[in-house]
């Protein structure tokens, strides 16, 4: 015969009293059921502890009433022998909130640990018997089937439950939690509760998003350098070409011509190379910002020589396509820069003026210096850049690859290391373009960095 009993703190003075009897059934191992606040199981005769988050002491007897009785002072005995203050530090220093509910519909409370509070910000008054809310109310609704589904199929199998969803807590907040239990079987087996423990993993889980966006940024940087790269390979074609069949077309028939066919020649080959030489120049600075060996340099020196110098540099191409270059400057002004990214940032968007200028047009630069702000400016009357093309002209996924009004090719690498080097230097860059109408680059650069 198997009894079942409920009894009240303090342990020191147990009170049993008898609730339901039932009949014995052979070869059918019995339990007794003790009611209590804390949570504790004593399971077979050995008098065995074991902590659980659940409110019943479970203790498997004797078939003899003899052994029965034994086994109840044994019980008895062993409860005495605990210390009422453990069992709340062992809830009190869980990472999380541990529970006991129904398996109802709202995953109605009947015990809840202090970490309630922490974890939903909700007191365990407010979900002990749906006071307030239910647990369900709690769950992401968009989680809610899942947690359904998971927890039954969890019981079907008789297994524990593991899963993680979302819950909003009383701030609005929403946290991403990890939820493990099983479920609680009578004797008829069916599963009247569960048991388990509920803890915060809304960090892992931003740190987990985080890196997942991190790879899909690098994911796409790859191919979008991949192309980039093939379009600079491209780009480095056209000037090796152009050198290879103007030395073969020379060596073949030098003695034909006359000094301005040979000056021409050599004048094209010239420019071939400078061409390769800026697009390897400027893939090193690139690659050089990439990894982060660009280090600003500072030093005293004169703008206005480095802008003449960038124009120097392109005097002959200049000549060439019978563009004019205007340079309207005041005093010469000295500021505390660095002069290779400054020459670089000149070089660059004087280059981009002349590629998509046509012959027998104007560029004009102008620069201005106060007293600790420099203003410049690179305008010509060319092709123009779209309204399309002008919000991705500095990235490296612009998709404009313009040839130039001679068929220069162009990369657009120049533009992006202007970019670049513009804000390293603590300045800022505008463009304003038309089709057909040319465009003006303007830059703002502190006069000291």
């Amino acid at each position: 015969m198997s009894l079942f009993y409920k009894h009240k703190w303090p342990l020191k003075n147990i009170i049993l009293e008898p609730i339901t009897e039932q009949r014995k059934q052979p070869e059918v191992q019995q339990f007794r059921k003790f009611r209590l606040h804390q949570s504790v199981i004593l399971k077979k005769s050995s008098l065995t502890l074991f902590v659980t988050f659940t409110s019943l002491i479970i203790m498997e007897v004797n078939e003899s009433k003899t052994n029965e009785n034994i086994s109840l002072k044994h019980a008895e005995s062993a409860l005495n022998g605990i210390s009422p203050g453990l069992l709340p530090n062992l809830m009190h220093n869980l990472p999380g909130m541990a529970y006991r509910c129904k398996n109802d519909s709202q995953w109605s409370m009947l015990f809840i640990s202090e970490g309630c509070i922490d974890l939903t910000g909700y007191r365990a008054d407010d979900l002990i018997d749906n006071s307030s809310l239910s647990y369900s109310d709690l769950i992401y609704r968009e989680d809610r089937q899942l947690v359904r589904s998971v927890i039954n199929d969890a019981i079907k199998k008789q297994t524990q439950y593991q899963l993680e969803y979302r819950i909003v807590c009383k701030s609005g907040t929403i946290k991403w939690v990890w939820e493990k239990g099983n479920a609680v079987y009578d004797l008829n087996r069916n599963t009247p509760f569960l048991d388990g423990l509920i803890m915060d993993v809304s960090s892992r889980h931003k740190a987990e998003e985080k890196l997942k966006q991190a790879a899909e940024e690098l994911a796409n940087l790859n191919i979008k350098k991949d192309r980039f790269f093939s379009l600079v390979a491209h780009d480095l074609q056209n000037p090796v070409y152009a050198i290879i069949s103007l030395s073969e077309f020379a060596a073949e028939n030098y003695e034909s011509f006359d000094r301005a066919q040979i000056e021409d020649a050599f004048l094209q080959v010239n420019s071939a190379a400078r061409g390769i030489f800026t697009l390897l120049e400027n893939l090193l600075d690139w690659a050089k910002l990439q990894t982060g060996q660009m280090q600003v340099q500072k030093e005293i020196l004169s703008i206005t020589k480095t802008v003449e110098y960038a124009i120097e540099h392109y005097r002959k191409s200049f000549t060439q396509k019978d563009i004019e270059i205007v340079f309207e400057h005041e005093e010469e002004c000295m500021v505390e820069s660095d002069i290779r990214m400054l020459s670089s940032i000149f070089r660059n968007l004087i280059s981009n003026a002349l590629k998509y200028s046509h012959p027998h047009s104007k560029i004009i630069v102008q620069l201005r210096c106060g007293r600790d702000r420099i203003w410049a400016s690179v305008k010509d009357n060319g092709i123009g850049i779209s309204r399309r093309h002008l919000q991705n002209l500095f990235s490296i996924d612009n998709e404009l690859r313009e040839y130039g009004t001679a068929n220069e090719s162009g990369s657009g690498l120049g533009l992006i290391l202007v970019d670049n080097f513009v804000r390293l230097l603590g300045g800022e860059i505008q463009v304003e373009s038309k089709l057909s109408h040319g465009t003006e680059f303007s830059l703002t650069l502190p006069g000291r960095i």
